[in-house]
């Protein structure tokens, strides 16, 4: 088996090129036949002339002499017929395919030509002239010698093997250009199966090899990016699940002592039951989150009254709110929109818990409906403690938390705004935060219009 790609294309270049020539030859036979014919025929139908004109001048015994040296000179095969038949014939051909009839034909004055190949060589042609003589009527036929065939014949060998030779020296050449972007390539691949992403492919051309180079370095850089979330993601989850575990096996030896109170034992109650609850709600985020980002994951929009969802939203948090006397703002006028329900009211209920979350008591949340450009915006705006800039950059991250004490104190995961970006994705949209400490954070989501 041939695994040389180098090789192969040579091979593949041999044989195209030899189907090529012998396409070539019945091809230029066709076109130039009548042509190399007819030139042949018109040269020698003048030497027949004149040999016929000499002939006849010629004493008797002088003719055959003539006609050997003739032949011996001029290279060519010929044969005198007179009323008996063959009179005389000098030259390398045995015999000429010229019938009775032909001879007869000629011999009345007609010219006469006979191929023996489809080949348009001189030698392929046997010409009969009529010779008049004193002592009669004769047919005069000239052919000439078959030892200029084997000429021709080595000269075409030897052109199809000195452009074969040529273009194949040529094409190597011309292939090093295809296979060694290849070969890097290869290289490249495995150095990724070994899990070396930095991969650099120097290549200066702008066609497909040029192109898949290029795409393969995106590739390879996107698959590091991927992996580096990957092991983040790890770490994360290992972190986030091992400090309410951490939280509830310490509670657990306080309560194996025997000297707390009731109220202690409640209070060490109570802070496993949270921590609890926020295991359960980490792994719940995280099953959602995978459950959105695979490609079966049901999405089913309908036609949804989105100033209603957000009110329901707002009643369905209301003991949190209510609870910090927080004054929620609504404007919310009649808009609808074609989307999942169940998916978006995920995002409502995340950005809204963030707002109720990081804004102090008596603080403020406004609620807004805009449309126009074919856009819908939800705004969640809140008077809260801000994020900061650098921070503003990650918080789409998975795990990611601003402030991550304050977060864990508030129950959160990281996952929320996660979330929230992938569903809005799903759905054509966007998402954009503003915010600065102490001045409030704006989220808008915007979303197609119907």
């Amino acid at each position: 088996m041939i695994r040389s790609l180098n090789v192969k294309i040579l091979l593949i270049f041999i044989f195209a090129l030899t189907i090529g020539f012998l396409i070539s030859i019945p091809i230029t036979v066709y076109l130039f036949q009548k042509p190399i014919t007819q030139s042949i025929r018109n040269e020698y139908a003048m030497q027949g002339k004149l040999i016929a004109d000499a002939y006849s001048r010629m004493e008797p015994n002088e003719r055959d002499l003539y006609l050997r040296q003739l032949s011996e000179t001029q290279k060519i095969s010929l044969w005198i017929y007179d009323q008996n038949g063959l009179r005389l014939a000098a030259g390398k051909a045995k015999k000429s395919p010229l019938t009775d009839k032909d001879i007869l034909l000629v011999r009345n004055g007609a010219e006469v030509v006979r191929r023996t190949s489809a080949l348009p060589m001189p030698t392929n042609l046997y010409m009969g002239f009529p010779v008049r003589t004193a002592d009669g009527k004769k047919a005069l036929v000239i052919h000439p010698e078959s030892s200029d065939t084997h000429l021709v014949f080595a000269v075409i060998g030897a052109f199809i093997l000195i452009a074969l030779t040529i273009g194949s020296f040529k094409f190597i050449l011309f292939t090093r250009i295809v296979v060694k972007p290849l070969k890097a390539l290869t290289a490249a691949t495995r150095k990724v199966a070994k899990g070396d992403y930095n991969i650099v492919l120097r290549t200066k051309s702008k066609d497909e090899l040029g192109v898949l180079s290029e795409q393969f370095q995106q590739m390879a850089r996107e698959i590091s990016q991927v992996e580096k979330m990957r092991q983040e993601f790890v770490s994360n989850v290992s972190h986030e699940i091992q400090t309410p575990l951490a939280s509830i096996s310490g509670y657990i030896s306080i309560l194996q002592n025997n000297d707390l109170s009731e109220a202690e034992q409640l209070h060490c109650l109570n802070i496993i039951r949270q921590e609890s609850m926020r295991l359960s709600r980490l792994s719940e985020n995280m099953l959602r989150l995978a459950a959105i980002d695979s490609n079966h994951y049901p999405f089913h929009p309908s036609l949804v009254r989105l100033d209603r969802q957000l009110r329901r939203v707002v009643v369905t948090a209301e003991p949190q709110w209510a609870a910090k006397r927080l004054n929620i703002h609504l404007e919310l006028p009649k808009t609808e929109i074609y989307a999942d329900e169940d998916l978006l009211s995920q995002v409502w209920l995340n950005l809204f818990g963030n707002s109720i979350k990081f804004t102090p008591e008596c603080g403020d949340i406004f609620i807004e409906l805009r449309s126009g450009n074919g856009k819908i915006g939800v705004v969640f705006r809140d008077t809260g403690i801000g994020i900061a800039e650098e921070d503003r950059k990650r918080v789409f991250e998975r795990f990611y938390m601003a402030d991550k004490s304050r977060n864990r104190e508030a129950g959160g995961s990281g996952l929320g705004l996660a979330i929230v970006k992938r569903v809005v994705e799903l759905h054509s949209g966007s998402v954009e935060i503003d915010s600065a400490p102490g001045q409030g954070t704006v989220v808008t989501v915007l979303l197609p219009a119907v």
